[in-house]
């Protein structure tokens, strides 16, 4: 009669894998904070791009504890010191600081591109035609690009 090693061998295997996966995540550390704020890991920092043919304005902070990549809200932000930045036609926001909103004014369309670290890439139109300012939020592993600013 024999005696099967296999079971033994898939334990051990299993219980390797889960110390490399441990080990691994103990190393990178944790995972960059998506939240709204001020600061931010390289990498990671939540930008804004226009691409458009109009100025707008980026803020610091979203000001909210709720709302993901291309959530936005008619309540200006105005939470710690908040700070805004124009981006004229061509401009960025730095990528090495966190910019976390960005603003449609009154009467403009914006057509915006989000392209999220984890694959969520995706799409939004915001028309405020005849409808107020809003602000929108751009996480931190997120790129908004602003495409058209009409209507």
């Amino acid at each position: 009669m024999t005696v099967s090693t296999r079971p033994v061998l898939k334990h051990v295997r299993t219980a390797a894998a889960v110390v490399a996966i441990a080990t691994a995540a103990t190393l990178a550390g944790p995972a960059p904070n998506a939240s709204a704020g001020g600061s931010c890991d390289p990498g990671w920092c939540s930008q804004t791009w226009n691409d458009s043919g109009k100025g707008f304005y980026a803020r610091k902070n979203w000001c909210k504890d709720v709302g993901s990549t291309g959530a936005w809200t008619t309540e200006e932000p105005t939470c710690n010191n908040q700070k805004e930045t124009w981006l004229s036609p061509g401009e960025r926001t730095n990528g090495k600081r966190d910019w976390d909103v960005f603003q449609v004014k009154k009467g403009r369309c914006f057509k915006v591109d989000f392209e999220v670290h984890l694959g969520r890439d995706f799409s939004k139109k915001y028309n405020r035609k005849d409808k107020p300012t809003i602000y929108v939020k751009v996480e931190n592993d997120a790129f908004a690009k602003v495409r058209s600013s009409t209507c």
